[in-house]
């Protein structure tokens, strides 16, 4: 259950990671710009196909696990018997060979040398011994057998049931790596599987065959004197000891202690070498179990035993499409279910959708008439949902926003258009600089070159303040009005007030505010310079940092207080900007509006004040080229 569980949820991740990397289109340009009712449509359509799938999948699985515990303890059973039948076949024939090598003809044709054949083959199926040969024959244990001894290359003794024939040479035997193997056995029993091709043992091997080594020692010293080799057809195997075992679609196979396939039977299937069917966990457990395994595409159910005395493995394989075959009905009824659901769920989504998504086009159609100016619009209420709450709040609103535009809007209106007659007739540009003109004009004629200059300098500074009327100029304008500015209140403080101007070339083709960094200098002058005995110097500079400007202003005047310094930053109302008379800090206030007003958050002020030590002031702004501020 827990692995269902798991295989259930690891799928579920993997679809998700699908989904999560087609978000940014599917999102972006299909589902996020459909209606509320169709997101809500096709948002139910897939949570049924994904809870669908889901039930069905898990259905499933849980079956298919179930049908494979049952078949896996069938199939342990059934390799058991297998296990048991191999296990008496092997020890049936070592019993007979081990009577066989022991028997007093046999010790004596091995110790012999220049044994005749024909007298040992008279010998044993004449003497004592013939009863053993007896049973070799009517048992059918085996269908080749060849013993070797004495002095000679070649069997001293050899039968064959099936046709075989043509022993091969000990000298050649004993080149093998069977020989060595049989003899790190030390008499003991040593198996291993011989094809038609292998003429080592047999030059004309009629069957493929499981063939039995082992070496014959003497009763009285230990000392190796002969060698067996025993065949048994894998023909023989299948139909006395797997009969009824397997078919074509179960298949069987034994494994020696190696893991090297000894046997076939069954079921179709090509394994010439354990690692293609992933033996390898298999051969080296020690119990009895079963896996899910792959070979040449097909998924198998394995069941392996341990291994018997002699160290053979058997193992035995069902297709695993066979034991799921009918599962596939579970399938079939979860894509009919789907289908159902989809089909019936349509009239049901279709009226959900429509009730939910009614109150918020209604809404959305009353938005629309109250931005083509209907302020009278009103959204009825019917329930007191999320969306009722919705057009109550839309209801307030535009009640309040007809209210702003009838008492408030209009009268501010009216209020600028009032203020800006008014100041237009106070300030007449052309009055002005005529007015200028002549008292220039008058101190030249009486000989006043200092007063001339500084007439000429304020008609400069007034023309550059007003600048045409535009809210935005460039730094190289903004420079020159400072060096104006300056200069006017250096012939006023002579030489109580020294100053610098150091604003890099970088900035003169950016854009700033028009008397954005003037104020700042003219607070430097009256509340730092004029404060403070013996006067005082004013640095302004400027560099370009990255996408911004930076511009910092210092004075060694007399500091500000932290008190004095609070109220100057304080933005003032609205209503209070033309009616204060008292307009200490007033310029520090409207700048501190300005830059709200034109750069939003998108700016840095910074004040640092020590009382008796001077005040600087830091001002970032971004870097705008001129030509990027008139395309605006």
């Amino acid at each position: 259950m827990i692995d269902n569980i798991l295989i259930i949820f690891t799928n579920t991740i993997n679809i998700i990671e699908t989904l999560t990397e087609m978000r940014a289109y599917v999102l972006k340009n299909l589902y996020m710009h459909l209606s509320m009712k169709y997101k809500i449509f096709i948002f139910v359509y897939m949570l049924i196909i994904l809870i669908s799938i889901t039930l069905g999948y898990y259905s499933y699985q849980t079956s298919s696990k179930q049908i494979v515990n049952k078949v896996s303890m069938t199939n342990l059973g059934i390799v058991n018997e297998i296990r048991n039948n191999m296990t008496g076949m092997q020890r049936s024939i070592s019993d007979w060979i081990t009577v066989f090598s022991l028997a007093p003809e046999i010790q004596e044709a091995l110790v012999t040398k220049n044994q005749s054949v024909n007298r040992l083959d008279s010998s044993l199926y004449s003497g004592p011994t013939a009863s053993i040969m007896n049973q070799m024959l009517f048992s059918k244990n085996f269908d080749y057998f060849a013993l070797y001894g004495g002095d000679k290359d070649y069997p001293i003794f050899q039968e064959a049931t099936d046709g075989s024939n043509g022993s091969g040479s000990l000298k050649q035997i004993q080149r093998t790596e069977i020989y060595q193997n049989a003899r790190k056995k030390n008499g003991a029993s040593y198996w291993f599987s011989l094809n038609s091709s292998d003429t080592v043992f047999i030059q004309n091997n009629q069957n493929e065959k499981i063939g039995m080594t082992r070496i014959v020692r003497n009763i009285h010293n230990g000392s190796p004197i002969g060698f067996i080799f025993m065949g048994i057809n894998q023909k023989t195997i299948r139909e006395q000891y797997l009969k009824n075992l397997y078919d074509d679609m179960h298949g069987i196979v034994i494994l020696n202690e190696n893991g090297t396939f000894l046997l076939q039977a069954g079921m179709e299937a090509s394994f010439t070498n354990p690692s293609d069917i992933q033996f390898k966990s298999i051969i080296h457990s020690s119990e009895s179990g079963d896996a899910v395994i792959k070979v040449n595409g097909q998924n198998l159910l394995v069941t392996y035993s341990a291994m018997n005395d002699n160290g053979w493995r058997v193992v035995y394989l069902v297709p695993l499409s066979i034991l799921t075959k009918e599962l596939s009905s579970i399938k079939v009824f979860v894509f009919i279910i789907i289908l159902a659901c989809l089909l019936l769920s349509l009239p049901f989504m279709m009226v959900l959708t429509t009730i939910i998504t009614a109150p918020i086009k209604n809404l959305v159609a009353s938005m629309e008439r109250f931005q083509n100016g209907n302020f009278e619009e009103r959204v009825d209420i019917k329930y007191r949902d999320e969306i009722g709450h919705l057009s109550r709040g839309y209801n307030k609103m535009v009640k309040n926003v007809k209210k702003l535009v009838d008492e408030v809007y209009v009268l501010q209106l009216k209020e600028r258009e009032a203020e800006l007659k008014a100041l237009q007739s106070q300030i007449n540009p052309h009055f002005l600089y005529n007015t200028l003109d002549m008292i220039f004009w008058e101190a030249e004629s009486a000989g006043q070159s200092q007063i001339s200059e500084m007439i000429v300098h304020l008609s400069r500074l007034f023309r550059l303040s007003l600048n045409r009327g535009k809210s935005f100029t460039n730094v190289e304008r903004e420079i020159e009005m400072l060096e104006l500015y300056l200069s006017l209140q250096k012939m006023r403080f002579k030489d109580s007030l020294t100053y610098q101007i150091n604003i890099s070339s970088e900035l003169h083709n950016y854009v700033i505010m028009k008397l954005i960094l003037q104020p700042f200098i003219e607070n430097a002058i009256v509340h730092g310079i004029e404060q403070k005995r013996g006067g005082g110097s004013i640095t302004v500079s400027g560099d370009l940092i990255g996408n911004r400007m930076r511009f910092l202003i210092e004075d060694s005047g007399a500091g500000i207080n932290a008190d004095t310094l609070q109220h100057i930053l304080v933005v003032q109302p609205e209503s209070n900007i033309n009616t204060d008379f008292n307009t200490n800090g007033y310029a520090i206030s409207n700048i501190i509006s300005r830059l709200q007003y034109y750069y939003n958050d998108n700016y840095q002020l910074r004040f640092d004040s020590q009382v008796g030590r001077g005040t600087q002031v830091e001002l970032i702004i971004p870097a705008i080229l001129a030509d990027q501020e008139e395309t605006k």
